[in-house]
């Protein structure tokens, strides 16, 4: 039987969106030079854990966006191109535990005088949301970030010269 803690520790929050985003715009960075990344690695370039990112990749790989190969020459590479891997399936592939926007209903704690009757409401708003989420996360690609991000870095290249 698992403990609370372990089981905490693999339920995906919003927080491993963003971690999983960084690290696939990392390795679409890589893809042109058939690099394959570490996870030590992507951890360290994303700024989290060695462990947390292995358990995000294993949920991307899981979903057929990464794949990893072991040994020496090892690590983790995309198995699409970037342009073809929307960042909907990503929040797919991690199979969330709760919306990006949980926020909301933690304020909706019943203490309050109308916090009971605000559930409802929130939890209307809360579908509408993740539902307007996802279509516009379908319209975006992780090339759409590597696009972003990189052009950005050249342009502060640029500026620092």
């Amino acid at each position: 039987m698992r403990n609370d803690k372990c089981a905490a520790a693999t339920i995906a929050t919003p927080r491993w969106f963003g971690y999983a985003l960084q690290s696939l715009v990392y390795l679409a960075h890589h893809v042109e030079n058939d690099v394959r990344c570490p996870s030590g690695e992507i951890a360290l370039k994303v700024s989290t854990e060695a462990t947390l990112m292995r358990r995000i990749l294993a949920r991307l790989a899981k979903a057929n966006i990464v794949e990893a190969r072991e040994g020496r020459d090892g690590g983790y590479y995309l198995r699409k191109s970037p342009d073809s891997i929307t960042l909907a399936e990503v929040y797919r592939a991690l199979e969330m535990s709760e919306p990006l926007c949980t926020g909301l209903m933690e304020t909706a704690s019943g203490n309050g005088i109308i916090g009971t009757d605000i559930k409802d409401a929130f939890s209307g708003i809360m579908r509408d949301t993740e539902e307007l989420l996802m279509e516009f996360l379908e319209k975006k690609t992780i090339a759409d970030l590597v696009q972003k991000v990189y052009a950005d870095c050249g342009k502060a290249i640029v500026a620092e010269s």
